[in-house]
Formats: C-alpha cells, sequence, structure tokens
C-alpha cells in the first residue's frame, strides 16, 4: 500500500470530550487525516470534517502492538502507510511506539500524553502543540460545519418529541460521566424556569449513563420542566446541537461537541477540570467556583445571555 501524500493516522482511544479536543489539534496538522478512535466518535469526526477516513479502534487487534513478536500484516494492512503518526495510545511504551510507527510506515511519529503532568498550569491543547512544536493554538476556533442532513435528523427528533421549532431552543445536559462532575439537578431545574420565562423553550438531553443510572424519578423531573430527547447517537446530537440558540452543561462530552460546532456554550464546573480541560469553540463561557454548589442559575443565565448578545 503507497502513503498518500501529507498523510496522517492519528489515534485516540478515549472519551468523547478527549477526542473533540484531539480533533482541535488534528485541524491545525494539515493533510489528509485517518482518525483512529471509538467508531461512533471517529465517524462523527469525519462527518464533520476533522478527519477524511475514519476506523473503529475497537475492531482493530491493537493489543498486537504490544506483543513481544512481529504484529500480524492484517493490522498494518487496516491502518494503513503514513507519513506521519499521531496518537494518544501506547504513549510512554518505547516498545509499543516502536512497533506501531512501523506498522503504519511513519517517518516520524509523536506520542501524546492524554492528561498533563502534576504542576502543568495550562490548557491540555496547549501541551500538545509544546509538543509537537506548533504555535500556540486559538481558544476560539472556527466552528465544525454541521451537514444539512445531519440538521434535518436533529429537527425531525426534536419536532417528534413535541420541540417548538418556531421559537429558540436552548440544549441542557445535565450529566457527566462523573457525579463529581454534575451541577445539582435541581439548579439545572432553576436555570430552565429562567429561561422559559424568556420565551426560550428548554430541551433535555441525557448521555448513556444518566440514562442507565439515574432512577425513574428523576427523569421524569425533566420532563416537567422541558422537552426530554430519547437516546440519541452523536451524529444526531451533533444536528440538535448546532441548532440550538444555547447550550448548558457540566464539563463533558456533549458540551464539547456544542463548543466545537459553534453553539454558545455555557460549561458549569469547578475551576480544577477547566485549567486542563475546558471546551474549545467561538463562543464558549465558563461558569466556576470552589465548589459546584456555589453556582447559582442567575450566574449562568446569564452567561448564556452574554455569549448571545456577543460578550
Amino acid at each position: 500500500m503507497l502513503k498518500q501524500a501529507g498523510s496522517i493516522l492519528a489515534i485516540h482511544p478515549g472519551a468523547m470530550g478527549d477526542v473533540i479536543l484531539f480533533g482541535h489539534l488534528l485541524g491545525a496538522l494539515g493533510g489528509p487525516v485517518t482518525l483512529v478512535a471509538g467508531k461512533e466518535k471517529a465517524s462523527l469526526l469525519a462527518g464533520l470534517g476533522v478527519a477524511k477516513r475514519a476506523v473503529d479502534f475497537n475492531a482493530l487487534p491493537m493489543h498486537e502492538v504490544f506483543a513481544s513478536g512481529p504484529a500480524a500484516g492484517d493490522l498494518s494492512a487496516r491502518l494503513g502507510r503514513h507519513e506521519r503518526l499521531v496518537s494518544c495510545f501506547a504513549a510512554g511504551n518505547p516498545q509499543a511506539e516502536a512497533t506501531l510507527t512501523a506498522l503504519c510506515g511513519a517517518d516520524s511519529a509523536a506520542f501524546l500524553p492524554v492528561r498533563p503532568p502534576e504542576g502543568f498550569p495550562g490548557h491540555l491543547l496547549d501541551l500538545w502543540t509544546n509538543l509537537l512544536g506548533m504555535p500556540v493554538l486559538s481558544r476560539y476556533p472556527a466552528p465544525w460545519p454541521v451537514p444539512k442532513e445531519l440538521q434535518h435528523i436533529a429537527s425531525k427528533v426534536l419536532t417528534e418529541n413535541g420541540v417548538d421549532l418556531t421559537k429558540p431552543y436552548i440544549a441542557i445536559h445535565p450529566g457527566a460521566g462523573s457525579a463529581a462532575k454534575c451541577w445539582p439537578l435541581e439548579q439545572f431545574i432553576e436555570l430552565a424556569d429562567l429561561l422559559r420565562r424568556r420565551g426560550l423553550a428548554v430541551v433535555w438531553i441525557l448521555g448513556p449513563v444518566e440514562q442507565e443510572r439515574w432512577p425513574v424519578d428523576k427523569v421524569e423531573t425533566l420532563k416537567e420542566a422541558g422537552s426530554l430527547l430519547p437516546p440519541l447517537d452523536l451524529a444526531a446530537l451533533a444536528g440538535v446541537l448546532a441548532g440550538a440558540a444555547g447550550f448548558v452543561g457540566n464539563d463533558s462530552g456533549p458540551a464539547h461537541l456544542a463548543a466545537a460546532v459553534g453553539t454558545a456554550t455555557v460549561v458549569v464546573a469547578t475551576l480544577v477540570s477547566t485549567r486542563h480541560f475546558a471546551p474549545l469553540g467561538p463562543r464558549v463561557a465558563t461558569v466556576t467556583a470552589q465548589t459546584l454548589e456555589a453556582i447559582s442559575p442567575q450566574s449562568v443565565e446569564q452567561s448564556l445571555a452574554g455569549l448571545a448578545a456577543g460578550r
């Protein structure tokens, strides 16, 4: 298999927010990118134009990278041949790094950490660009365009779930991968009341963690304070977020996606979590305090209104 000129093999097996931050880096590298990540995440970034080709990390025998003997040729064929390798997988294991570099035939390879070292003061993206010898990237990158077909899918989902599309809607995601990252649900509901008094529709989005772990009565509470969407795949979620007048959520994957597609995004978080991993996009604000409980719904509503006004 011949290498395509300037081709990049990019690997990140992490969660959605991490892969989206990785996507911001890839957009600055230039050259056609083959992204190896979880199937849905890789396909999403390819659909949004961040990568040219998507490969499902979980469908590959990636354990062979750590084998002591030669890796099977099948893995090499499925990865393809590339001029450059940028990977958040196998970093810190010299043997695995050498094997993976050889498998894709890369002329140059960079292995990046998924977390900054203790004491690093800046954003993870700053660390990555530093390690790659690149200029610091903007905290307000241009939005990733969402294809029309995804917007049409989103409109259908919203209409089927009772959302009045004649008025603007605010998407709210009250969950996160960790309960410690979640602003109290009572404060989300108070925020929803403030938004509805301004004539805005409220659309609740729950992720897989909330769908599996939240009790029924907690979910029913959201239905009383807006429209609750059914489980969405990432492509439909991108369409819903792109069409929203704003998004509010915790430090989570949907917040990163909302920011990346250009939606006015307010992230409710502690300062510690946003220092390294804050979502990036053209219209993003973070509302922080020492504790999540100390953040008022009024301050979040004001931040969202400020973004809508261009402040």
